[in-house]
């Protein structure tokens, strides 16, 4: 039988970097430390210095390194399994009778349905969808005229709470390039992805809906100081209140009344 001829130099480096790669897709894939990686150039240090057989080497690495990419595949081919059986059991309980839940839902659906959509499209971020487009409402209908009253009141853009409002609420509504603001950028993305990653989705559904709670509070509290200050006139006191009213009513309907950073920080 004739012997297996062994790996040249040349052969031998590019294996030991395609091993790298392989481990920095792993760790980028999986969103793993980089424990691994450093492991290996370890041991091929130590392989060196011991002057093993490079050749065993390498296939040991390959095995090791394929058993752990197929090892994290199997563990999210399961976890979609599980999202996706549970998507089924959702689906099959929505055609029995509504609980109170679902009439829970369906009753904090209305509330909102009033408010104009962002532009998402897509039932999965509704609320996202509604709450954005609220705010964008606000800022076409009632900002012009905060605006007037915050320019009278404090007279430099660097002065009182104006500019960083004003930097809040165009960070919420106003669009860039992608046709999106980019506070919505990252969740536009993992809709247009298949198959959904709806845990990552759940996620960032968090993370815009507190950032639009924040400002929405801070808000709401800068209005309510302003409302009866005596430089003010009728008229534009008329504007803070209904612009008050529109902010109020949207932390109501989206039942933001808690997520308050004072209040999630431990602030009374």
């Amino acid at each position: 039988m004739e012997k297996k001829k062994k790996l040249r130099p040349v052969e031998i480096e590019a294996a030991i970097n395609g091993i790298r790669k392989k481990y920095h897709d792993y760790r980028v894939e999986f969103l793993k430390p980089p424990e691994a990686e450093y492991l290996f150039e370890d041991r091929y240090i130590e392989a060196l210095k011991a002057r093993i057989d490079l050749d065993r080497f390498i296939l040991d690495e390959i095995r090791l390194v394929e058993t752990l990419i197929n090892d994290e595949k199997e563990k999210r081919a399961l976890e979609e399994k599980k999202q996706d059986a549970g998507r089924s059991r959702r689906k099959a309980s929505a055609k029995r009778q509504k609980s109170i839940a679902d009439r829970i839902f369906d009753e904090n659906r209305d509330k909102i349905r009033k408010y104009l959509k962002f532009g998402l499209e897509d039932d999965d971020v509704y609320e996202i969808d509604k709450l954005y487009g609220a705010v964008k409402e606000f800022e076409t209908t009632y900002w012009l005229d905060v605006e007037k009253v915050l320019k009278k009141l404090y007279t430099s853009r660097y002065s009182g709470p104006r500019r960083e409002l004003e930097k809040s609420l165009f960070e919420i509504t106003l669009e860039g390039p992608e046709g999106y603001p980019s506070s919505l950028v990252k969740m536009r993305t993992l809709l247009d992805r298949y198959p959904r990653e709806y845990s990552v989705l759940q996620r960032e559904m968090q993370r815009c809906m507190l950032d639009v709670s924040f400002f929405l509070h801070f808000l709401r509290d800068e209005l309510h100081k302003i409302r009866d200050d005596e430089i003010l006139d009728s008229g534009e006191k008329e504007a803070v209140e209904l612009s008050l009213r529109f902010v109020h009513n949207v932390i109501e309907d989206f039942r933001l009344t808690d997520l308050n950073s004072s209040k999630l920080k431990g602030g009374k």
